[in-house]
Protein backbone atom coordinates (compact mmCIF):
# COMPACT_ATOMS: atom_id res chain seq x y z
CA UNK A 1 0.00 0.00 0.00
CA UNK A 2 3.25 2.18 -0.46
CA UNK A 3 1.23 4.21 -3.26
CA UNK A 4 -1.38 5.80 -1.02
CA UNK A 5 1.36 7.58 1.34
CA UNK A 6 3.45 8.36 -1.71
CA UNK A 7 2.29 11.20 -3.96
CA UNK A 8 2.70 10.23 -8.00
CA UNK A 9 4.03 13.78 -8.47
CA UNK A 10 6.70 15.41 -7.42
CA UNK A 11 8.08 19.05 -8.01
CA UNK A 12 12.14 20.14 -7.15
CA UNK A 13 11.51 22.99 -9.34
CA UNK A 14 13.81 26.37 -8.30
CA UNK A 15 15.71 24.59 -6.06
CA UNK A 16 19.05 25.15 -6.77
CA UNK A 17 19.69 21.44 -7.29
CA UNK A 18 22.51 19.99 -9.57
CA UNK A 19 21.59 16.57 -9.15
CA UNK A 20 19.48 13.47 -7.29
CA UNK A 21 20.06 10.73 -4.67
CA UNK A 22 20.30 7.86 -6.65
CA UNK A 23 17.88 6.51 -3.87
CA UNK A 24 14.81 8.16 -5.75
CA UNK A 25 15.32 5.14 -8.39
CA UNK A 26 12.70 3.47 -5.85
CA UNK A 27 10.00 5.90 -6.67
CA UNK A 28 8.67 4.19 -9.72
CA UNK A 29 5.04 4.78 -8.94
CA UNK A 30 6.20 8.58 -9.98
CA UNK A 31 3.95 9.87 -13.66
CA UNK A 32 5.05 13.51 -13.50
CA UNK A 33 8.64 14.80 -12.01
CA UNK A 34 9.22 18.93 -12.43
CA UNK A 35 13.43 19.62 -12.08
CA UNK A 36 12.81 22.60 -13.83
CA UNK A 37 14.85 26.04 -13.27
CA UNK A 38 17.62 24.51 -11.54
CA UNK A 39 21.38 23.31 -12.09
CA UNK A 40 21.27 20.06 -13.66
CA UNK A 41 23.71 19.43 -16.22
CA UNK A 42 23.38 15.98 -17.08
CA UNK A 43 19.31 13.97 -15.97
CA UNK A 44 20.14 12.11 -12.67
CA UNK A 45 20.52 8.66 -13.32
CA UNK A 46 17.93 7.77 -11.06
CA UNK A 47 15.24 9.54 -13.38
CA UNK A 48 15.40 6.58 -16.10
CA UNK A 49 14.64 4.25 -13.65
CA UNK A 50 11.30 6.11 -12.92
CA UNK A 51 9.43 3.95 -15.81
CA UNK A 52 5.98 5.49 -15.16
CA UNK A 53 6.59 8.69 -16.01
CA UNK A 54 4.43 10.33 -18.12
CA UNK A 55 5.71 14.03 -17.80
CA UNK A 56 9.07 14.98 -17.31
CA UNK A 57 10.20 18.60 -17.13
CA UNK A 58 13.43 19.73 -16.69
CA UNK A 59 13.30 23.43 -18.88
CA UNK A 60 15.74 26.07 -17.69
CA UNK A 61 18.94 23.84 -16.52
CA UNK A 62 22.16 23.51 -17.57
CA UNK A 63 21.81 20.05 -19.84
CA UNK A 64 24.28 20.14 -22.43
CA UNK A 65 22.95 16.39 -23.45
CA UNK A 66 20.14 13.70 -22.79
CA UNK A 67 21.63 10.21 -22.40
CA UNK A 68 20.35 6.93 -24.68
CA UNK A 69 18.88 5.78 -21.62
CA UNK A 70 15.90 8.38 -22.40
CA UNK A 71 14.40 5.25 -24.02
CA UNK A 72 13.97 3.75 -20.80
CA UNK A 73 10.94 5.69 -20.45
CA UNK A 74 8.34 4.43 -22.27
CA UNK A 75 5.32 5.75 -21.46
CA UNK A 76 6.81 9.39 -21.22
CA UNK A 77 4.20 11.23 -22.99
CA UNK A 78 5.56 15.00 -22.37
CA UNK A 79 9.02 16.09 -22.57
CA UNK A 80 10.06 19.42 -21.70
CA UNK A 81 14.06 20.28 -21.88
CA UNK A 82 13.79 24.30 -23.58
CA UNK A 83 15.80 26.91 -21.87
CA UNK A 84 19.21 24.47 -21.91
CA UNK A 85 22.49 24.19 -23.74
CA UNK A 86 22.05 20.46 -25.63
CA UNK A 87 23.61 20.25 -28.77
CA UNK A 88 22.05 16.77 -29.89
CA UNK A 89 19.22 15.07 -29.30
CA UNK A 90 20.18 10.61 -28.90
CA UNK A 91 19.14 8.34 -31.78
CA UNK A 92 17.12 6.63 -28.72
CA UNK A 93 14.71 9.62 -27.99
CA UNK A 94 13.09 8.40 -30.72
CA UNK A 95 11.79 5.10 -29.79
CA UNK A 96 9.74 7.07 -27.28
CA UNK A 97 6.52 6.17 -28.93
CA UNK A 98 3.93 7.96 -26.66
CA UNK A 99 5.68 11.37 -27.19
CA UNK A 100 2.56 13.64 -27.79
CA UNK A 101 5.52 17.05 -26.68
CA UNK A 102 8.63 17.13 -27.40
CA UNK A 103 10.15 20.84 -26.23
CA UNK A 104 13.87 21.55 -27.50
CA UNK A 105 13.64 25.03 -27.57
CA UNK A 106 16.50 27.50 -26.87
CA UNK A 107 19.12 25.03 -26.93
CA UNK A 108 22.14 24.55 -28.77
CA UNK A 109 20.43 21.77 -31.77
CA UNK A 110 22.33 21.94 -35.28
CA UNK A 111 20.62 19.03 -36.45
CA UNK A 112 17.85 16.10 -35.61
CA UNK A 113 18.09 12.36 -35.40
CA UNK A 114 16.70 10.99 -38.89
CA UNK A 115 14.70 8.73 -36.91
CA UNK A 116 12.76 11.62 -35.71
CA UNK A 117 10.01 10.87 -38.26
CA UNK A 118 9.36 7.97 -35.91
CA UNK A 119 7.40 9.81 -33.06
CA UNK A 120 4.24 9.37 -35.23
CA UNK A 121 2.30 10.96 -32.04
CA UNK A 122 3.98 14.40 -32.18
CA UNK A 123 1.99 15.48 -34.96
CA UNK A 124 2.80 19.18 -35.64
CA UNK A 125 5.54 21.49 -35.03
CA UNK A 126 4.05 23.81 -32.42
CA UNK A 127 4.75 27.21 -31.23
CA UNK A 128 2.65 28.12 -27.90
CA UNK A 129 4.17 26.47 -25.24
CA UNK A 130 1.01 24.63 -24.18
CA UNK A 131 0.50 22.75 -27.26
CA UNK A 132 1.18 19.08 -28.42
CA UNK A 133 3.52 18.73 -31.01
CA UNK A 134 7.29 19.41 -31.57
CA UNK A 135 9.04 22.61 -30.21
CA UNK A 136 11.99 22.97 -32.04
CA UNK A 137 12.26 26.11 -34.17
CA UNK A 138 14.54 28.40 -31.67
CA UNK A 139 17.68 26.56 -32.35
CA UNK A 140 20.47 27.20 -34.84
CA UNK A 141 19.81 24.39 -36.75
CA UNK A 142 21.69 23.76 -39.81
CA UNK A 143 19.97 20.41 -40.49
CA UNK A 144 17.41 20.56 -41.17
CA UNK A 145 17.34 23.99 -42.58
CA UNK A 146 14.75 26.56 -41.52
CA UNK A 147 12.76 26.23 -44.94
CA UNK A 148 11.67 23.11 -44.25
CA UNK A 149 10.57 23.64 -40.58
CA UNK A 150 8.48 26.43 -42.47
CA UNK A 151 6.77 23.40 -44.40
CA UNK A 152 5.64 22.26 -41.57
CA UNK A 153 5.91 19.02 -39.48
CA UNK A 154 5.27 16.60 -42.57
CA UNK A 155 7.87 18.21 -44.94
CA UNK A 156 10.62 17.37 -41.79
CA UNK A 157 9.46 14.24 -41.54
CA UNK A 158 10.00 13.85 -45.42
CA UNK A 159 13.07 15.44 -45.40
CA UNK A 160 14.19 13.00 -42.62
CA UNK A 161 12.96 9.51 -44.23
CA UNK A 162 15.53 7.70 -45.98
CA UNK A 163 14.36 7.41 -49.50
Amino acid sequence: MRGLDEPPVLSLANNQISGLPSSLAAMDHLTKLNLSHNRIVHIPTCVYSMKGLVFLHLACNRLESIADQIQDLVNLKILIVEGNSIHALPKTLCFLESLELLNVDFNELQSVPEEMYQLSRLRRLACHPLDKGLHIIHNPLLKPIHEVLQGGLSALYNYLKPT
